[in-house]
């Protein structure tokens, strides 16, 4: 009987954002960003506060609120639109790293 040659599986690219799984925080509140799913919340988080923001301080339409609930309004749904594609694109690496491997990438 002849064996059949393995073929190997197309290489795996690197983890994008490899900083993320790798940080470990100390102290009393801690925060953790190791998985696609943590960091897709904490975004979706970040942009309900940045329009929380800009609908309480829009309620008072004076010149300094209206450039303050817009500053407030880029930071923090920017941040939040970073982090959800930082999420997806994570959560796309992992699928071809568990399909590659045949085991998911052990997180930290």
């Amino acid at each position: 009987m002849s064996v059949p040659p393995s073929v190997p599986s197309p290489p795996v690219p690197p983890e994008p954002f490899a900083w993320m799984s790798k940080n470990d925080p100390a102290g009393r509140f801690k925060i953790t960003l190791k998985s696609p799913a943590s960091e897709a919340v904490t975004g979706t988080l970040l942009i309900v506060a940045g329009i929380l923001f800009a609908a309480l301080l829009l309620a008072d339409a004076s010149g300094v609120t209206i450039a303050l609930a817009v500053g407030l309004f880029i930071i923090f749904a920017g941040f939040g639109v970073l982090l959800l594609v930082m999420a997806v694109a994570r959560r796309r690496w992992m699928k071809a790293y568990a399909h590659g491997n045949g085991h998911p990438p052990s997180l930290g």
